[in-house]
């Protein structure tokens, strides 16, 4: 029961902020990018995406990939449950976001860029499992469209490629790319394989 008080309590705290609102408001009849959000209402991309990860943590709103952008959009079914049904426990409780992933990506992502590759294991695969939602499955790709589409969101698109496939994303053979779907199997360690381009501390989401 305290998990349930606890999911309702965090529709609640979502909702408690004007700009979180707006956001609302903006995504309801179609789903934006995060810098059309933050150009329409004068606001730093950074403080959008705090918004919008808020958001999305108490199962507010819905993210998907179009192209190179992740486009959010109001969760109406989650904000069609009323006031006194969340209070009474009736109907049912939006669905959370991942709070690990969600810190993940704050922590690495910004102006929807990678800022730097994870190199903790786990945290690289969250990573990894979004760039991968760039790629429609049953679609095959040639290895110059996979290196574009990475290189929008990090210029080191070798090691983004090399790991999707490392990882089971992405299958690969004779020059032609694929999203595997459900795709995901426990890679070979390749942790021996260092990150050739950002060893700053990370943040510890």
């Amino acid at each position: 029961m305290s998990t349930d008080l606890n999911a309702r309590a965090a529709v609640f705290r979502a909702l408690s902020h004007p700009a979180r609102l707006a956001l609302l408001r903006l995504t309801w009849s179609e789903p934006l990018s995060g810098e059309t959000l933050a150009r329409l209402m004068n606001l730093a991309p950074a403080t959008v995406s705090h918004h919008l990860a808020a958001l999305s943590e108490a199962g507010l709103t819905t993210v998907r990939s179009e192209g190179h952008h992740r486009l959010h959009g109001a969760n109406q079914a989650a904000l069609d449950v009323t006031l006194a049904a969340l209070v009474r426990g009736e109907g049912a409780t939006p669905t959370a976001e991942d709070p690990y992933r969600a810190r993940v990506l704050r922590a690495f992502v910004r102006d929807g860029r990678l800022t730097r590759i994870p190199a903790q294991r786990k945290k690289r695969d969250v990573i990894l499992r979004e760039l991968a939602a760039l790629f429609e499955p049953g679609r095959t790709y040639t290895e110059r469209e996979v290196s574009d589409a990475l290189a929008e969101y990090h210029p080191d698109f070798f090691t983004l490629r090399r790991e999707l496939v490392g990882l089971g994303l992405l299958t690969r053979e004779n020059g032609v790319y694929w999203r595997v779907e459900g795709g995901g199997r426990t890679p070979q360690r390749s942790d021996d394989h260092t990150l050739k381009l950002d060893h700053a501390p990370e943040e510890t989401p």
